[in-house]
């Protein structure tokens, strides 16, 4: 008899743990993709619409924090959104410095996923969330219909685009604009 209802709580234990941990498909189809077992910079260094923030990563000097145990969050300007923009070119050696101050007004301390954004946007009660970036600056969300916007207080704009990734040390959001603009020339 005790062997049965130690037999029936193990089950029952079981499949309490299961609905705690949902399965992968399950993430897919409208929660948070399951965390990747590589770092923020190797992710970056992996997506295809990444290239030139991976060049502007290599440049910075921030490869090792972006390696290291976070986490972080970095909304990622997807290429589209360097063309045209400026002349300015952060993947050259002289730029280090404005290479490293983009990364950082483009991250903010912890791991932030677009459906943590999207809640406290609904929470927001004048329809703005607004967080601290590396670099000190403010970037502010709000909504465009379902779109979610980021903007810096300096007027960069860019609307959270593309597939999340959840890497081991943070998140990379990618969106289609560069939020801190380049300066003068």
């Amino acid at each position: 008899m005790d062997m049965i209802r130690i037999s029936t709580a193990a089950a029952l234990a079981a499949v309490s743990l299961a609905a705690c941990n949902p399965a992968p498909e399950a993430e897919a189809d409208g929660g948070t993709a399951a965390p990747s077992s590589r770092t923020l910079a190797a992710e970056l260094r992996s997506v295809d619409q990444l290239n030139t923030l991976e060049g502007i990563l290599g440049n910075s000097g921030l490869e090792r924090v972006l390696d290291g145990v976070g986490p972080y969050t970095v909304f990622a300007p997807v290429d589209a959104a360097f063309t045209g923009a400026s002349a300015f070119d952060f993947r050259d050696d002289a730029e280090k410095a404005q290479a490293a101050a983009l990364l950082r007004s483009h991250m903010v301390p912890g791991s932030v996923t677009r459906a943590d954004v999207s809640a406290a946007l609904g929470r927001a009660q004048d329809g703005k969330v607004e967080m601290r970036t590396l670099d000190n600056g403010l970037i502010t969300f709000t909504r465009e219909g379902e779109t979610i916007v980021a903007t810096l207080e300096d007027g960069g704009r860019g609307v959270l685009t593309g597939e999340e990734v959840v890497a081991s040390n943070g998140v990379v959001q990618p969106i289609d604009g560069v939020l801190l603009k380049a300066p003068a020339a």
